[in-house]
């Protein structure tokens, strides 16, 4: 008990440097409520809603399932958006868009064109998120020193983590005890509605947040404004740190094998969980959603105490594995039927998360200038947002195949990968852990394989 008391009191914002305390205090508070609203929008926990209540088909939930991803194909345009401006606000307004949205899918008709307006709105509520994630970097990096960086945000991401699976729970639980199907089908709206009155309150709380170096941010940006308006060819673009660059242009590219599978994989399990599963709308999100996450929350702490003694590629080196093994035993729960094994599967995947978060959202400041972190957070979500445009739905169709049809007076059919699938993906993620360690090998003895300092 007294670990576990110490454990929570890390959280108080006494512990936290003098510095960054105010920032972290009502950043803390807004992640105690923003993220109810944001768990109407995770693309694993909707796609089983649209499965189950708008009876959506195998695309409609690999598009719901790839937003997350389509969304970052945005974040050029949010990046731009948000330098000269303050980042509070625009992540304010953001924020309040995410909300209208989740307000918006709770009042949806079940029918065909309710389906297209909710496939819509989760898409537009992630590019907003997106937005937030891109301009929150920023205030990150100005606000956290680097030595405890991934710790302090590793706890807004834990409490983040806990709202989102409560509220999951909450849509199962109010599915699972509805007195009959068709009240089961509504009993995520009112979970929605009470969601958007605590997102709201949290984006009051974010606009307490401060912003370390406003000022001296906003100059140099402008400044940089003004050189690329002259058209400077001396100005960086993601174009010119990806060609010059050559560290960071091999970490994305290792980063990207092993994000395919991960995204990939989303799809097909909800899939899975319908046929050959036949599971019930309780059981589906606590898979598909509600342990993953959970998993997540717990693991963030071990995680963040590595990330900040840990070069990213090096916690890389190890952390990938973790998703090897995911992918491995989804492949044997699906191909023998036996549920126990995708538990096991989805905690695992769970571990995984919880250090994938940590390094997606830091991992770029290990290479990237202060000046520049905003430009290389562009490159690494554009990148997730081309991976996101393509492996969700080929992800699909290598499960479930291609329907019969006549071509050339010869009938085509293929009944797709089914479980094995997730063997391939697995194999995948393996190859993936592979190219991490050959860029450790590479970089161990110079200055990049050390955390950088700001």
């Amino acid at each position: 008990m007294r670990h576990l008391a110490r454990y929570f009191g890390s959280f108080h914002p006494v512990r936290v440097p003098a510095m960054s305390r105010r920032a972290y205090r009502w950043e803390l508070t807004s992640a105690c409520f923003m993220p109810a609203s944001v768990a109407c929008v995770e693309g694993a926990f909707i796609g089983v809603i649209a499965q189950k209540s708008f009876g959506a088909g195998n695309f409609a939930i690999a598009t719901i399932t790839a937003s997350t991803t389509l969304a970052m194909l945005t974040t050029p345009l949010w990046t731009r958006f948000a330098q000269t401006r303050d980042r509070v606000r625009v992540i304010n307004a953001m924020q309040l868009a995410v909300i209208a949205s989740v307000l918006a899918m709770a009042l949806l008709p079940f029918n065909k064109m309710g389906l297209a307006l909710l496939v819509v709105t989760v898409l537009a509520a992630r590019c907003f998120l997106t937005g937030i994630t891109n301009t929150r970097t920023d205030l990150w990096r100005s606000n956290y020193p680097r030595h405890n960086r991934a710790s302090l945000t590793g706890k807004f991401t834990i409490v983040s983590t806990l709202v989102v699976t409560l509220t999951s729970i909450a849509v199962g639980l109010a599915s699972d005890f509805a007195p009959n199907d068709q009240l089961a089908r509504h009993a995520y709206r009112g979970v929605f509605v009470l969601a958007v009155v605590l997102g709201a309150f949290g984006v009051w709380s974010f606009s307490h947040v401060p912003w370390r170096g406003r000022a001296a941010s906003l100059k140099v940006e402008r400044e940089h404004r003004a050189q690329t308006d002259r058209g400077d060819p001396n100005t960086p673009t993601m174009w010119s740190i990806l060609r010059e660059d050559h560290a960071y242009r091999k970490f994305m590219f290792a980063q990207f094998v092993l994000g395919v599978p991960n995204l990939a994989a989303t799809a097909p399990f909800i899939m899975a969980l319908k046929d050959p599963m036949g599971l019930e709308y309780g059981q589906s999100i606590a898979l598909a959603q509600t342990i993953p996450v959970f998993v997540t929350m717990l693991a963030i702490p071990f995680w963040s105490i590595v990330l900040d003694r840990t070069h990213i590629v090096r916690f890389r080196v190890f952390h990938s594995w973790f998703f090897v093994v995911a992918n491995l035993l989804m492949g044997v729960g699906v191909l023998t039927q036996t549920v126990w094994v995708l538990y096991l599967a989805r905690v695992i995947l769970g571990m995984a998360f919880g250090g994938g978060v940590l390094a997606w959202n830091l991992g770029h400041h290990d290479y990237a200038p202060k000046h520049l972190a905003s430009l290389y957070m562009g490159i690494h979500v554009t990148l997730t947002g081309i991976r996101g445009m393509l492996a969700p739905y080929a992800g699909a169709l290598l499960y479930s195949g291609i329907p019969t049809f006549t071509l050339l007076d010869t009938t085509v059919a293929w009944s797709g990968l089914g479980g094995w699938l997730f063997i391939l993906l697995s194999g995948l993620s393996a190859a993936g852990a592979i190219l991490f360690l050959r860029l450790y090998l590479e970089t161990r003895h110079t200055k990049a394989a050390a955390p950088a300092d700001g």
